[in-house]
């Protein structure tokens, strides 16, 4: 069975916010206490007329105004401080670098990891089903066999991830940057793509059924043995684009043949491109294609 979690210790780091509190609070009570034990000052024509009851009763209302202002003051200033305090703990919360941290196999269904550091992470198997991970760093994160049904992965860094055989159903892509990321056996069914940058990416025997490909970058992208006739605006032009992605035994959506584009059209390219991706033999890599374009799509 595989480790479950490794044990991470973040980093403790000192809130500067909390040091200048820390200075700003007793110069503070000091400077109330100075202020209070001013000598009364008093206009010197009536002082000789008033008796002492009489200019300590002239005296305390302005005195105990005064301090109540103060009060008022330190009490909004001590809010705007801990507002802010907070909303800072939010953040760093927000921005938690796990970057290489091991997590293969965790639960973290429903997880908040909004911009989190994740880059080289182990999060093979994880369940990450409607996690939030909009904006997060997987840069050659391994989440093969991963759960993103319905992730918010929006902007996120996925720079050569290891996504093989993820589950990625109504996952919302959109801008994420899936540049040579492998995404063999994906499920993509009815995600979000609008926009992503699969460059590079292997779409190898992934399932694109409903997946919004619009705008997708998918220039240099294998499209090898996939069935994409029911993905959503998939425009000739991104299957011509240079440097165009590579095609063989594809089942392109009617829409996508005009102008005629040929789903073979790369098959005798296939085979270096797997030899020199997954350190293989050129004849293995050759017996993979000859099976699969004996497949007959439907």
């Amino acid at each position: 069975m595989r480790e479950r979690f490794k044990q991470w210790v973040p980093k403790i780091g000192i809130n500067k916010w909390w040091v200048i509190g820390a200075i700003a609070t007793p110069v503070f009570l000091w400077m109330v206490g100075w202020l209070w034990l001013l000598p009364d000052r008093r206009l010197q024509p009536d002082d000789g007329r008033l008796s002492h009851d009489e200019r300590a009763t002239l005296v305390r209302p302005h005195r105990e105004t005064y301090i109540s202002d103060l009060g008022a003051i330190a009490a909004v200033a001590g809010g705007v401080f801990l507002l802010l305090n907070v909303r800072m703990a939010k953040r760093n919360a927000e921005i938690a670098d796990l970057s290489g941290a091991d997590f293969s196999g965790a639960d973290l269904n429903g997880a908040n990891l909004i911009s989190a550091n994740l880059s080289s992470a182990n999060l093979s198997d994880a369940n990450l089903s409607g996690a939030d991970l909009s904006g997060a760093d997987l840069n050659g994160a391994g989440l093969s066999g991963a759960n993103l049904n319905g992730a918010n992965l929006n902007g996120a860094n996925l720079i050569n991830a290891d996504l093989n055989g993820a589950a990625l159903n109504g996952a919302e892509l959109k801008y994420a940057n899936l540049s040579g990321a492998d995404l063999r056996y994906a499920n993509l069914s009815g995600a979000d793509l609008r926009c992503a940058d699969l460059s590079g990416a292997n779409l190898n025997c992934a399932l694109l059924s409903d997946a919004n490909l619009s705008d997708a970058n998918l220039s240099g992208a294998l499209l090898f043995f996939i069935n994409s006739r029911d993905v959503l605006n998939l425009e000739p032009l991104q299957l011509e684009a240079q440097p165009a992605p590579f095609l063989c035994n594809v089942a392109l959506p009617a829409y996508a043949h005009q102008p005629a584009v040929n789903p073979n059209r790369d098959c005798d390219r296939i085979p270096q491109l797997l030899s020199a991706r997954y350190d293989i033999p050129l004849e293995e890599a050759q017996g993979i294609v000859d099976e699969a374009r004996q497949h007959q799509w439907d």
